[in-house]
């Protein structure tokens, strides 16, 4: 075997893998349904704030029915915020990509004949877009919300599926009024957001009703006034014309959200119960106007407004089976993203949206035997889970970054003082911090959302002192105990996105967030971490246990396997692990090989990496759109936008991972780690030469893992997270090693 050859076998293995694993993804991508019938008309009907746990309520019969004979999902609504405000909401429906709307201007929409100043609503609109329009409804504040995107960090074309449906010749139609003579806000009685959905690339709607015309005075009604529900199908039924798409948002359920801080709890209850009652009258109303055998309906909430949460979103089509939505975005059934909604209602009409900029994928449907009764609850276990989630994270992280923290202080002054007493204790300390990653992602497979945090800190405790027993157990061999502490990490990773549908990523701690909506399947960045950390120290323990050929082949072939499980599009799914992982994990294939590293080295690793990536870019374009990755999509936009879809999507990581150095709960760890780095570099030469000499591949890996902790930060968007999570996981690891290994007492 040449020097080159290991490096060769590692590269051309993973290339080779994700070429075949690729081509048999591709291999599996469903059709999309036939066109739609030129008589179509799509009701979208916006209900703001409605959770599937409403959907049960006696208020709501026409709903209920509706989504039972539908296609349903957990709607992720984050835009700028975990909780989105209703206008950065109905914009980012209308363009299918998330979307800034100053909440000063984003409620500033009138009837074109509605007074305005000396003038008309349409007159300003004329002056502000230098063209008059013969549009019914004009949003005032489109100049400004321009401009704020052309700044924002998304890219993407505001108005995108208003403009797709005014080119084609779709009538468009927006029916919604939320105002509220709030006296408590005064400034802000305008809030008819709304019509951004369905505005085009000027801000305006050709047809529509959102001026006061729509309420009437209810003295029992939040804010003295309430939709007039013959106004409202009136004003629908108008628009509703062959081959249109109208959106009517229920605005009472938006006043009654607004009246519930200003009101008792009791009062503000009653409020919404009525809300809900008077919106699923009002949905009755509009479905007796369309034809269920050829419309089509839509049924959302954009927003959760004023809590966290997912919204229901839910459609109901002759060729959409009940069942559950998905999408290219998600790959997870009954899950789908608020920019998917664009794509996916020009779909229900007929109309394509171009994909320069578009961050949506088209909703796709997946039937099930299970009835209405069961897919809702589902949804509401999904939302509970993530919820429940969102609530345990910040403690987990903190207790983790503490216990490390506390471990390692106590390690460097116990050890630096010959504190025998100590050593076993802080073994099997560290063992257990070792195994605690391990148990957030399986306690996945058990309902705490219903249990409680007390149950969950049982199970995350109990099982991390099991772990460590059992791996305490093995420490006459003792390496051994590293192989299971951090073995249980590669398995667990393992069994989640190669054999589980990577369930086991979804609702846990380290894993994803429904309702940030980062990603919903494959490996985020935190497991990156976790996974490619626990290979390193294995890798290590490979060539160390295992000398000659066979050591380095096993190390070579652990490696490469953590790469392929990593960035296959149809497991891990990772491009920041692309990035950051190949020319780490060959770097640190090459130290523990023994193999020199030159210049012509490093930048083969380099060219490795690229052509790594755009293979894989270029598979993942063979695809159907909808079920692109997001590395395909990432050259998707490229292709449609040239460099700029690349600078967009840079600089909005790179802003994500600087602002990690000042927002993320991670970062506290640098600070006691380095304290401790520092009394050990002190006093403790004795100590880290013991360790060396006991088991010296971690000087050589120590490049490969430095590089797996640099270039992590800088290719994924979780920024300081990578490297401290790495941390997290190394120290324990490295006390455990030093605890062992003794200067009096050599370790052969």
């Amino acid at each position: 075997m040449t020097r080159r050859a290991p490096l060769a076998m590692l590269l051309a293995a993973a290339a080779v893998l994700l070429l075949v694993f690729s081509a048999l993804d591709v291999a599996a991508v469903p059709a999309h349904p036939a066109g739609v019938s030129e008589e179509r008309r799509v009701l979208v009907f916006a209900v703001p704030g409605l959770t599937w746990k409403d959907i049960d309520s006696p208020a709501l019969p026409n709903l209920r029915a509706l989504l039972d004979d539908s296609a349903v999902a957990n709607l992720a609504t984050r835009v700028t915020g975990v909780v989105a405000e209703p206008g950065e909401a109905y914009l980012t429906l209308g363009t299918g990509t998330r979307a800034v709307a100053p909440r000063d201007v984003a409620g500033m929409s009138f009837q074109a004949d509605e007074p305005f100043g000396a003038t008309t609503a349409a007159d300003e609109h004329a002056r502000q877009q230098g063209a008059p329009t013969d549009a019914e409804v004009v949003a005032l504040g489109w100049t400004l919300i321009t401009q704020a995107n052309e700044v924002a960090e998304f890219g993407g074309s505001i108005g995108a599926l208003g403009q797709a449906l005014a080119d084609e010749g779709v009538t468009r139609g927006v029916v919604a009024n939320a105002d509220g003579a709030d006296p408590l806000v005064p400034g802000e009685p305008i809030h008819r957001e709304a019509a951004l959905g369905l505005a085009d690339e000027s801000g305006a709607v050709g047809c529509g009703q959102v001026s006061p015309a729509l309420l009437v005075s209810d003295d029992a009604a939040p804010f003295g006034v309430r939709l007039d529900e013959t106004t409202v199908v009136a004003a629908a039924t108008r628009c509703s014309t062959p081959r249109s798409v109208v959106l009517v948002e229920a605005s009472d359920l938006r006043r009654a959200l607004a009246f519930r801080p200003r009101a008792t709890t009791e009062l503000a209850e009653v409020a919404r119960v009525d809300a809900l009652a008077a919106t699923d009258q009002l949905l009755g109303a509009l479905l007796e106007e369309l034809d269920l055998e050829r419309d089509a309906v839509v049924v959302l909430a954009p927003s959760t407004l004023p809590d966290p949460g997912l919204g229901v979103v839910g459609v109901r089509a002759a060729e959409v089976p009940a069942g559950y939505l998905s999408s290219g975005n998600t790959r997870r059934d009954g899950y789908v993203l608020l920019s998917d909604m664009a794509p996916s209602i020009a779909g229900l009409i007929g109309v394509e949206l171009e994909e320069s900029g578009l961050e949506g994928r088209t909703v796709q449907a997946v039937g099930s035997s299970t009835g209405g009764a069961e897919r809702r609850a589902q949804l509401v276990e999904g939302e509970s889970a993530a919820l429940f989630r969102d609530r345990v994270l910040e403690p987990v992280v903190l207790s983790v970054v503490i216990s490390v923290s506390v471990l390692a202080l106590v390690a460097a002054v116990a050890l630096l003082r010959g504190w025998a007493w100590a050593r076993t204790w802080l073994e099997r300390a560290a063992l257990v911090l070792i195994a605690l990653p391990s148990m957030t992602y399986l306690a996945a497979l058990l309902p705490f959302h219903d249990w409680g945090v007390a149950a969950y800190w049982s199970f995350l405790v109990i099982g991390s002192l099991i772990v460590g027993a059992a791996a305490a157990v093995l420490r006459g061999r003792w390496l051994r105990p590293l192989v299971l502490a951090y073995g249980l990490v590669i398995a667990v990773v393992v069994l989640s996105v190669a054999i589980l549908g990577s369930r086991l990523q979804v609702a846990t701690v380290f894993g994803d967030s429904p309702i940030v909506a980062g990603r919903f399947t494959g490996i985020n960045n935190v497991t990156f971490a976790f996974f490619f950390l626990a290979a390193s120290v294995l890798a290590c323990v490979a060539v160390e246990q295992i000398h000659g050929v066979a050591g380095r082949r096993l190390m070579i072939g652990l490696l490469g396997a953590v790469l392929l499980v990593d960035v296959a599009p149809m497991w891990g799914a990772d491009v920041g692990g692309a990035l950051a992982g190949v020319p780490a994990v060959v770097l640190l294939a090459t130290g523990l090989g023994r193999w020199r590293v030159r210049w012509r080295t490093l930048a083969l690793i380099g060219l490795a990496t690229v052509a790594l990536v755009v293979g894989l870019a270029l598979l993942d374009l063979t695809r159907d759109s909808a079920d692109r990755s997001h590395l395909g999509r990432l050259f998707e936009r490229i292709g449609n936008d040239g460099s700029s879809g690349l600078t967009t999507v840079v600089e909005r990581k790179l802003a994500v991972n600087i602002r990690s150095l000042t927002e993320s709960s991670w970062r506290y760890i640098f600070g006691p780690l380095a304290i401790a780095g520092g009394l050990v570099a002190w006093r403790g030469g004795a100590r880290v030469a013991s360790v060396l000499t006991a088991f010296p591949a971690l000087r050589r890996g120590g490049p490969g893992l430095i590089a797996l902790a640099v270039l992590g930060y800088g290719a994924n968007d979780s920024g300081i997270a990578v490297p401290a999570a790495m941390l997290a996981s190394l120290v324990p690891g490295l006390v455990y090693l030093a605890c062992r290994a003794q200067p009096e007492e050599p370790v052969a």
